[in-house]
């Protein structure tokens, strides 16, 4: 890391008293001088704040806000990040970094330049009392813009963002209808720059009951995960509408070739950005591993058909239309 570098930690907080202390900790030993960690209470009931004033660590800078869940709560932060930071991460509050993780991001993302890159890497999945599970899988396809439109491969709690990517983001605020700030992030940035994925474990990856998401205990965990988070959210209308987003803040810039991608496989309409037949019967992987691949079919294909009813979120963001349209 260049010396000078101003590092910012963001860390949006909910209920997460029991751990944030151990994982504050460790990433006050690494953070470099000058470095900040802007912690926000996303409406929290436990001690949460009170665990956090308990370090009295003056780098940290805490926040209270109204419970508005963790991607807005995220993206809130990050549109507050000052314009002399040039790396800046997100952490999660009950994980614990491992040495060197800031640096490894550093090292990562400088040679990118003015181009915004975003950093990204695997975890080591832990048990409550930090006992190995053993590491996340690798992406075999590695990290693309096509790819970011229906998947998300960078978990926001090991993601870091160099100054150029950071202002592209800002530009577009807390964008309603973004439920994921990581996949956000991940989508934005491949479109117009570079997306780096490190197959290294930079942190241990608490897995309790309380994750938002989580890996679970091994792959049949994680299935139940998804299986259990799809039951309770529409997964495609989370999808259309982050991507409705991201034409909305920036298709009149997008480099040709990303918006060639969005009119060949989307169509815009009066209740939102709609998937088209060719997306859904497309010969083209769309996901890293195959078995993964029928399941975005089959829930594309219920959506076109009706088969549940678009969100009011995704009709209300039909009505902020990209520019040119």
């Amino acid at each position: 890391m260049r010396p000078g570098s101003r590092v910012v930690v963001l860390m949006s907080a909910y209920n997460g008293e029991r751990y944030i202390g151990e994982q504050l900790q460790s990433i006050l030993r690494q953070l470099p001088p000058g470095g900040r960690v802007l912690v926000r209470d996303d409406g929290s009931t436990d001690g949460t704040l009170a665990a956090v004033a308990a370090l009295a660590d003056p780098r940290i800078e805490v926040q209270r806000g109204d419970n508005l869940g963790f991607g807005a709560s995220f993206l809130t932060l990050l549109a507050q990040v000052p314009d002399d930071a040039d790396l800046v991460l997100f952490a999660d509050q009950d994980d614990v970094w491992l040495p060197g993780k800031i640096e490894r991001a550093a090292a990562a993302l400088v040679r990118f330049g003015a181009r915004p890159a975003l950093y990204g890497s695997a975890q080591m999945l832990v048990d409550e009392a930090l006992r190995p599970l053993g590491p996340t899988a690798s992406w075999p396809a590695g990290p693309s813009f096509k790819g970011a439109l229906t998947e998300n491969i960078i978990t926001g709690c090991t993601a870091a963002l160099n100054a150029p990517a950071v202002r592209l983001l800002q530009r577009a605020g807390v964008a309603p209808g973004v439920r994921f700030h990581d996949w956000w992030c991940y989508l934005v940035v491949s479109a117009f720059g570079d997306v780096v994925f490190d197959d290294e474990p930079s942190l241990l990856y608490r897995q309790h009951g309380r994750n938002q998401i989580g890996h679970g205990a091994g792959w049949w965990g994680r299935q139940r995960q998804i299986v259990r988070f799809l039951l309770r959210n529409d997964w495609v209308g989370i999808l259309l509408a982050q991507v409705q987003a991201l034409d909305t803040h920036f298709g009149a810039q997008l480099p040709a070739d990303a918006l060639e991608l969005l009119d060949r496989y989307f169509v815009r309409s009066e209740v939102g950005l709609q998937p088209r037949w060719t997306l859904v019967f497309s010969l083209q992987r769309w996901r890293q591993h195959r078995r993964d691949e029928l399941p975005l079919r089959l829930l594309l294909c219920a959506y076109r058909l009706r088969l549940w009813p678009i969100s009011d979120g995704q009709k209300k963001l039909a009505l902020t239309r990209r520019p040119d349209l």
